[in-house]
């Protein structure tokens, strides 16, 4: 069983305890130890055995006291996986690891990695092995990984996954990412698996294959889905603003903070944070996010006191974090902290048979904007599209299908309200295409256009003068015209309208307004 193969099989779990055996068998797949086992922390300091494998029956449901157990109470104050190298050092599983045979055997190696639950001590997770060299197979950071997992699990009360299970399953089903191909139904399995847990998620890719609708996934599909998703691009945050932006500031902690402001984290506050490009947070700000993943605290700007929050976070990247880290510009303890599990989206080019499936889907989203009956696609637009270089990703298609709509509709002449709009071959082709429609016009009679510095523009006769409109009246003429092209594509939805011209809503609504396409806004309205 892989790594991949655990995580999805938690999301068929039906209590807590069965998660955490599914996340053991897994790991001993990738591990010489004879046992594991989780130990669950109880309110009077002690952990109990939750769920095991290779220990013997007397083992099942006892507990112990840290302080009483050398290992056990140096595993609970470790920041990470600790290895025991002295043999002659007490173990708290002595006598009970079982071999092949049933017979008992000595340990000789054993590790452990505490659980952390908002930075307190949920657990921990033990290996032991007869062999001393039987776990230096495993990785201290694969071993994050599956306590990563287990502290996960041991948020939930026992019995409490089928709950989850049940409200993940009534929030939203459909694909985070339509598409047929191997990697898109690895991605819809990541995310099933995934959603249920409370564990950090990093989204990683190139820019525009749709992080954020794996995000979005995430988060409707989480017992979090009634809560808030907010979303936070960190790359336009102003550096000397991160922090303010991200954990919020009290009234005059710094120049221009007039009013108290709370937070993205308290905003998020029982539901998700996706946080875009966490690549680009300065060092400084990178601290305060590690706080709020391991303790489950934040500390305003100016403020003395930390405030708790409970927020799932999901981040983004299309970085190569680990090289961050052996560069000095990503700490490698949050590093640690993201990657318990990444979901890695390819590029639309090594998938080019989700093609058709996301222009259905971006013209249905189309449709229902501009309240069209529906808008279609022509066998050959649809293959130009698949055939189509997209070094933009998803994005870039999305907005090659937009600018289709409009030009459809620009040709038609009049609004999509009501209409069947079906895209042809023309309407999908990039914009370079207007490069061959210029290529093709009649040459003019006479020298180029532009001559050669020290040259004279025309060696012929000497053309007629034309009347010449000064250039500021062909800029806004042509302004105008683009405006109104748009406003009537979008029906006169703003938003739309300024999707298709590539601005902000509030932006083409006051140039429509200046251009006297719209009515100024009324006293309520402004």
């Amino acid at each position: 069983m892989t790594l991949l193969d655990a995580v999805l099989s938690l999301s068929e779990a039906t209590a807590r305890d069965e998660v955490l055996q599914r996340i053991l068998r897994a790991l001993a797949q990738v591990t010489a130890a004879d046992a594991l086992s989780v130990l669950a922390a109880a309110e009077d300091g002690s952990v109990g055995v939750a769920a095991q494998i290779g220990l013997s029956k007397a083992a099942v449901g006892i507990s112990f006291r840290p302080a009483e157990h050398p290992r056990l109470r140096r595993a609970t104050l470790a920041d990470g996986p600790i290895r025991f190298l002295d043999p002659s050092e007490p173990d708290p599983y002595s006598g009970w690891l079982l071999g092949s045979a049933g017979e008992i055997h000595p340990i000789h190696a054993c590790m452990a990695v505490p659980l952390r639950v908002q930075g307190r001590l949920a657990g921990l997770l033990t290996l032991d092995a007869c062999d001393p060299h039987g776990l230096r197979g495993l990785r201290d950071e694969d071993a994050r990984v599956f306590a990563g997992l287990c502290a996960g699990a041991l948020r939930l009360d026992a019995g409490a996954a089928p709950a989850l299970a049940a409200e993940a399953r009534r929030a939203p089903g459909g694909p985070a990412l339509p598409g047929l191909s191997a990697a898109m139904q690895r991605i819809e399995r990541e995310i099933a698996a995934l959603a249920p847990l409370p564990v950090p998620v990093l989204v990683t890719g190139e820019t525009g294959v749709g992080k954020e609708l794996v995000a979005r996934a995430l988060h409707e599909r989480s017992p979090r889905a009634s809560r808030a998703l907010v979303i936070v691009n960190c790359a336009a945050i102003p550096a000397q603003l991160v922090e303010s932006e991200l954990f919020g500031h009290r009234k005059g902690a710094f120049t221009g903070a007039t009013a108290a402001r709370a937070g993205k984290f308290e905003a998020a506050h029982g539901g998700t944070l996706f946080l875009d490009e966490i690549g680009e947070l300065p060092l400084s700000a990178q601290a305060q996010l590690l706080r709020a993943l391991q303790e489950g605290e934040i500390q305003p700007v100016g403020e003395d006191r930390a405030r708790r929050v409970e927020v799932r976070v999901v981040a983004a990247t299309n970085r190569d974090l680990r090289r961050e880290v052996a560069e000095g510009r990503f700490r490698a303890d949050l590093f640690h902290r993201l990657w318990v599990y990444p979901i890695c989206v390819p590029p639309l080019r090594e998938r080019r048979e989700d093609i058709p499936a996301l222009c259905e889907r971006f013209a249905a989203e189309l449709a229902a904007e501009l309240g069209a009956e529906r808008v279609d696609f022509t066998e050959p637009a649809l293959l130009a599209l698949a055939q189509g270089a997209f070094p933009g990703n998803v994005r870039e298609l999305k907005n090659t299908v937009e600018r289709a709509v409009l030009r459809r509709t620009i040709a038609e002449g009049k609004s999509a309200a009501g209409r069947r709009l079906v895209l042809r071959r023309e309407d999908v082709a990039p914009v370079e295409a207007v490069d061959a429609v210029v290529a093709g016009a009649p040459e003019r009679s006479g020298a180029p256009l532009i001559a050669p510095a020290g040259e004279p523009l025309w060696l012929g006769e000497a053309p007629r003068v034309e009347p010449v409109e000064p250039l500021a009246e062909t800029l806004e003429r042509a302004r105008r015209e683009a405006f109104a092209r748009a406003f009537r594509a979008a029906g006169g939805n703003a938003a739309l309208a300024g999707r298709l011209l590539g601005l902000s809503r509030s932006f083409a609504y006051k140039e429509a307004v200046r251009l006297g396409l719209v009515p100024p806004p009324g006293p309520r309205q402004r």
